[in-house]
């Protein structure tokens, strides 16, 4: 019994010195500036967020809350500025490069884009998205021949990567080269036969190519799997100008 009353007493002892941290106004107001963001009320949460760095300047939730917001609020510039901060707290973060990165894409800067995401690359080599950006940016610059080294080397080493054979695909429409683009579209295809934007890639490359059928045939497919997205009118639309063509086609062919 004395053993017992012993434990109870040593247990009251400790929950009496277990405390918890006490919630700062700066943190409360932190905290209401994140549920703000979460329901897409940007505008007010940057107040919030304000505010909690107005009473502790070592409030970094609420830097990086503050970014976020004005990144959503396309505000690019005030968003560079305080991410810039960030950095200057924290140079190993990958998440800080990476969005001074995407905040510059965002802004029409991607030349300014490429230095940052670099750096998140080297601060973690783990960051698909960041390479997925600095491809883009490479793109951008006019520099294809990097962005296609980095796409290659995304699906190499991460086939699971879809957006990598995507982007990919994307990139090399855009330069003329169908071909490629159909195939990459079909490696897609492999990895995820539900992948529906990738059909209307293959349908666009075969209709550029003039394969006529396989154009018609795979914007059907992706009709069939996304009939009510923002390109299906374009497709709906193009496999009647094609079958028209079609039609012309066999016309012309008997009267020949």
């Amino acid at each position: 019994m004395q053993i017992n009353s012993n434990i109870e007493n040593n247990l009251a002892r400790a929950i009496n010195k277990v405390t918890l941290p006490k919630r700062t106004r700066s943190y409360e107001l932190c905290v209401k500036g994140d549920a703000l963001r979460f329901a897409k009320s940007y505008r007010e949460s940057v107040k919030c967020y304000l505010d909690s760095i107005m009473m502790d300047r070592n409030q970094v939730e609420a830097y990086w809350g503050l970014a976020n917001s004005y990144k959503y609020l396309t505000e690019y510039s005030k968003a560079i500025k305080v991410l810039n901060k960030l950095v200057e707290k924290d140079s190993k973060n990958d998440n800080y490069y990476y969005e001074l990165g995407v905040c510059e894409l965002s802004s029409g800067h991607p030349e300014k884009a490429i230095p940052h995401l670099v750096q998140a690359i080297v601060n973690n080599k783990e960051n698909l998205e960041a390479q997925i950006q600095l491809a883009i940016a490479h793109e951008l610059v006019d520099e294809a021949d990097l962005s296609l080294m980095i796409y290659n080397k995304l699906i190499e080493t991460n086939p699971e990567f879809l957006k990598a054979y995507y982007n990919k695909a994307a990139m090399l429409m855009g330069l003329g080269d169908f071909k490629e683009a159909s195939r990459t579209f079909f490696e897609l295809l492999k990895r995820n036969p539900d992948y529906y934007k990738a059909y209307l890639g293959i349908a666009m490359s075969m209709d550029k190519l003039g394969y006529v059928r396989n154009a018609i045939r795979y914007y059907k497919k992706f009709l069939s799997l996304k009939k009510h997205s923002e390109d299906a009118v374009f497709a709906a639309e193009r496999i009647v100008e094609l079958k028209e063509n079609l039609t012309i086609r066999k016309r012309y062919l008997r009267l020949v």
